[in-house]
């Protein structure tokens, strides 16, 4: 007969502690004890006495779990980008209306001017932009690098 799992919460709840601090957690530190009580929830249910001791088990599956719950964070911070953190760009640039835009883009030729007008002033991607003007996705990627090396050679003086 199993032991309820509030004693063994009570029991192991030193070892989620400890976990805890090995893996250097200082931040939230209430969601990722929650995350190994859920870890040694899933534990608890799915033992299987023949296999070996419980807290090597339990152990294990906290552990990992809180791992797999760190990279998961570290992958969502590093792929999301908070608004106080984006860089402040100019946007005249990219707004035809100001008319800036005849001073960057003289010096490109016209295909150059439809992929920064298509491409960037209007959103397009780069397969609408072949299937409107007739022509493969290479020569727009083609028109694309030209643009930017040209456009790079523009900003730089």
């Amino acid at each position: 007969m199993k032991p309820p799992f509030e004693s063994v919460l009570d029991e192991y709840t030193p070892m989620i502690h400890h976990i805890i601090n090995t893996l250097n957690i200082y931040k939230d530190k209430d969601r990722y004890v929650h995350e190994a009580t859920i870890a040694l929830w899933e534990a608890f249910c799915s033992k299987d006495c023949s296999k070996g001791s419980f807290t090597s088990y339990a152990y294990s599956s906290m552990r990992g779990k809180l791992l797999n719950h760190l990279k998961k964070e570290v992958r969502w911070e590093n792929t999301h980008m908070f608004v106080d953190e984006m860089p402040e760009t100019s946007t005249d640039f990219f707004n035809p209306s100001v008319g800036n835009l005849e001073e960057y883009t003289c010096y490109l030729t016209e295909k150059q001017k439809k992929w920064v007008v298509e491409c960037i002033i209007k959103g397009k991607k780069l397969e609408e932009v072949a299937v409107q003007e007739g022509v493969t996705v290479s020569a727009v990627k083609s028109w694309r690098a030209e643009a930017l090396k040209k456009l790079r050679m523009e900003i730089s003086k």
